[in-house]
Formats: C-alpha cells, sequence, structure tokens
C-alpha cells in the first residue's frame, strides 16, 4: 500500500477520493503545524474554508528537502512564526530561489520547485514525484549498492483513492 505521510503534531485526516471531490476538502485546522511548512492555500482567508488536497504534502516534502540539502527553509528561515503570518511571507513565496553555496544540481532544483509551485494545481502529486527523473536517477544508485531493492521497470505503484492529508 502506498501512503505519503508527514505528521505535524499529530494532525492528520484521510482523505478518501470517494469522499470529496477533485477540489479536496475544507481546510479545518487554520494555522495548525509549523508556518514554514505550510503551503499558501492555507494562509488565504475567506468567507468558505480553503479546499486543500494531498499537494499539502508535497509542499511539506519540498521544504524538508530543501532544508536538507540547503541548511535553511526556503521561505521564512530564521523568522518566527508571528512574523511570518502578519508579513503573509508564505503568500509571498511565490518562486524558491537556491543559494549559490551549496551547488544544488538541476535536476534536484527542479524536483524541489516541482514539490514548492505556488498554485497547488501546478504542484506535483505523489506519482509523479515519486517516479521523477532525479529521485529515480538516486534510487538506482542505492539499488546498485543494494540498500533499495524494487522490482520491475516503474518506481512505484499507483497510490490507492484513499491519501492521508496532514497539515
Amino acid at each position: 500500500m502506498w501512503r505519503n505521510q508527514n505528521y505535524w503534531f499529530g494532525l492528520s485526516k484521510i482523505m478518501d477520493d470517494d469522499s470529496y471531490g477533485v477540489d479536496g476538502m475544507d481546510l479545518t485546522s487554520e494555522g495548525a503545524g509549523p508556518y514554514w511548512y505550510l503551503p499558501p492555500e492555507c494562509f488565504v482567508v475567506g468567507k468558505e474554508p480553503q479546499k486543500i488536497s494531498n499537494k499539502v504534502e508535497m509542499w511539506s516534502d519540498g521544504v524538508t528537502f530543501f532544508q536538507c540539502l540547503c541548511g535553511r527553509k526556503p521561505f521564512g528561515h530564521n523568522q518566527p512564526q508571528q512574523d511570518i503570518l502578519q508579513e503573509n511571507t508564505i503568500l509571498k513565496a511565490t518562486e524558491v530561489q537556491f543559494p549559490v553555496k551549496p551547488v544544488v544540481n538541476s535536476e534536484a532544483k527542479a524536483f524541489i520547485r516541482c514539490c514548492l509551485a505556488y498554485r497547488k494545481e501546478g504542484r506535483c502529486d505523489v506519482p509523479q514525484l515519486v517516479n521523477d527523473p532525479y529521485l529515480l536517477t538516486h534510487m538506482r544508485r542505492s539499488n546498485a549498492s543494494g540498500s533499495i531493492h524494487r522490482a520491475g521497470p516503474t518506481a512505484f505503484p499507483t497510490p490507492p483513492s484513499s491519501s492521508t492529508i496532514t497539515y
């Protein structure tokens, strides 16, 4: 079974495709979790609750991956959460900027940009990411050393109709 699971302070929801439309589910816990890892759609305020999808996780995965490679958060690094909210840091995070050092190769940049696409409609989903050329290249290298085993020519099966959503 395939699941992408990131748990921030124990907040999570099960998103069943049969129960929620293509727009996703209502965001019901505004402001829950660390702001640095929440995508822009979680900061939009309106009369109706925002709709979220599993692409919320793709954003947080992109932030985490950027932080692992670059040693800092892509947006709001060293800012307290209150400042991120007051200054609309994440709402203004329309494009990720990479530092000069450490050097990040173009494939890793493309992977991160796919995760950190500002509009959720342009953001990668789980099947796209797990079959991303950057990940596949590194999986092949790991597989050659014997640490990852996978069968067949494709990296991962298509996920089931249920995904875990956390925010």
